[in-house]
């Protein structure tokens, strides 16, 4: 009877043991969705078109105007693509501004939006990974853990630095990247996925 009640103990600990598994990983999904959810939506009140226009290149309300008349007049079929592309230099280069050189992939405003999200995405995975570290040196004290204290914190402090709410915190704005705005950010998403799959295990 002894015997069968060890056994019995020992499945209901292993059958916590992958509740309380499965209950981390929703909740974490749940939390990275939030994360998303949030990020998405600031960044999408923060930065439309008009506003992303007038952050990159310094424009005022009068410059804004001259450039909503040339489009206007291109969409009324005054004027050709080519003239309005060649209007818009003229003007850029009597405000001393220089525009950046044409390229293959525009520098679109959704690329600037996913590396938002997935940079803020980027240090919540940090965070928990630096929570499960913590937890995990609080029960064993080893150096390797340690280790990887030291490591998810200045993981965390790159995440941070590298997220545009955070450039925008501090007066900064990035432009002119196109896709390479975000590929870093989706680099450091999936080695990060896989560092909590790892840590999770």
């Amino acid at each position: 009877m002894g015997e069968n009640w060890e056994k019995r103990e020992k499945e209901e600990n292993e059958i916590n043991k992958i509740v309380d598994k499965d209950g981390k990983i929703v909740l974490i999904i749940a939390i990275l969705l939030a994360v998303a959810l949030l990020a998405t939506i600031c960044s999408l009140s923060i930065s439309g078109p008009e506003r992303q226009i007038r952050r990159r290149w310094g424009l005022t309300e009068s410059q804004m105007d001259e450039i909503k008349q040339l489009v206007e007049k291109y969409r009324r079929g005054e004027i050709s693509l080519t003239s309005l592309e060649a209007d818009i230099i003229s003007r850029f280069k009597d405000w001393n501004i220089i525009p950046p050189p044409h390229v293959f992939i525009p520098d679109i405003e959704i690329f600037y939006t996913v590396k938002s999200v997935i940079s803020t995405v980027n240090v919540a995975l940090v965070a928990i990974l630096l929570l499960i570290y913590l937890d995990i040196y609080r029960k064993t004290k080893t150096q390797f853990t340690a280790g990887l204290i030291i490591f998810s914190l200045i993981l965390l402090f790159y995440t941070l630095s590298s997220n545009p709410f955070m450039h925008m915190l501090f007066g900064f704005r990035a432009f002119g990247l196109g896709p390479f705005a975000m590929l870093p950010d989706i680099f450091a998403f999936t080695a990060l996925i896989i560092l909590l799959y790892l840590s999770l295990k």
